[in-house]
């Protein structure tokens, strides 16, 4: 590792890095490799101007073309959502990275994707503290036994898992007006106070595995679907938190499989994907 260039490292290897005395240093040297990288892409600031109001706000931090979500056409338009497919480990599109929603169409708009891609987990990064606008306009009810509405689906709260300090589990059940309902886990991380300062890694690590352990345990299987529906994951700016869920959650996948870890390659591939 460093000096800009992929280095793979064992288990071992990983170890002795981290113990290393010079390790901040060496990590701050692929930090500045990394964001002197140039991306390369192309995004549609007008389609998206055509949607959302200067207020919202919804077109800030727009994702590449090439790997942004368009929705499928309804009433003869197409709705825009800003939001970007996100290649896992051993599957294309494993994620989708989004803003958290804040208006009644962004929210709209969210639960359309949620349906059309058959997502059955959600991971939310931000919360009343970090973003105060969420209670607004929520996408899900925070109480057993509601639903809200938006367009032609429901969505009702289920059942509420409060038993773990660092984050709340709920279970969602999305039905079409025209028929089939979708489960879906939402997974809401309350410990990540402050941006640009990372929570516990021993706390975030935990949530990793847990949002790990439902996605592989209750989400229906490859196999029976003939395809993987991607893993939500949603934050402010829909960028930096959730990047750094996807990063960690890819490389621990990375080493599980093959027993060695390339996290500069994997960030610096999760960068060129959302043009970071």
């Amino acid at each position: 590792m460093g000096s800009g260039k992929s280095k793979a490292l064992t288990r071992k290897g990983l170890i002795k890095f981290v113990e290393n005395k010079n390790a901040a240093k060496l990590f701050v040297q692929e930090y500045e490799d990394l964001i002197n990288e140039k991306e390369e892409g192309t995004f549609s600031a007008s389609i998206a101007a055509g949607y959302f109001g200067d207020c919202q706000n919804e077109n800030e931090g727009l994702y590449f073309d090439h790997n942004r979500v368009v929705l499928q056409e309804e009433n003869g338009s197409h709705a825009y959502i800003n939001a970007s497919y996100i290649d896992g480990y051993d599957f294309q599109d494993a994620y989708i990275t989004t803003k958290t929603p804040l208006s009644r169409m962004a929210v709209r708009n969210f639960w359309r994707m949620v349906w059309e891609h058959q997502s059955e987990t959600i991971v939310m990064l931000d919360t009343r503290k970090t973003n105060e606008k969420i209670h607004r306009i929520p996408y899900c009810h925070p109480k057993e036994g509601f639903t809200l509405r938006y367009g032609q689906l429901k969505v009702t709260t289920s059942k509420l898992h409060l038993d773990h300090k660092n984050f709340e589990l709920r279970k969602l059940i999305v039905t079409h007006e025209g028929g089939g309902s979708l489960y879906v886990n939402h997974f809401l991380y309350n410990n990540w106070r402050k941006d640009h300062i990372l929570p516990r890694t021993s706390d975030f690590l935990d949530f990793i595995r847990m949002v790990s352990l439902y996605s592989h345990t209750t989400v229906t299987p490859v196999t029976r679907k003939g395809y993987k529906s991607p893993m939500i994951v949603h934050c402010r700016d829909g960028l930096e938190r959730s990047i750094v869920f996807c990063a960690i959650d890819i490389s621990i996948l990375q080493i599980r499989k093959t027993g060695k870890i390339d996290l500069y390659s994997n960030v610096l591939k999760l960068r060129r994907d959302v043009g970071i």
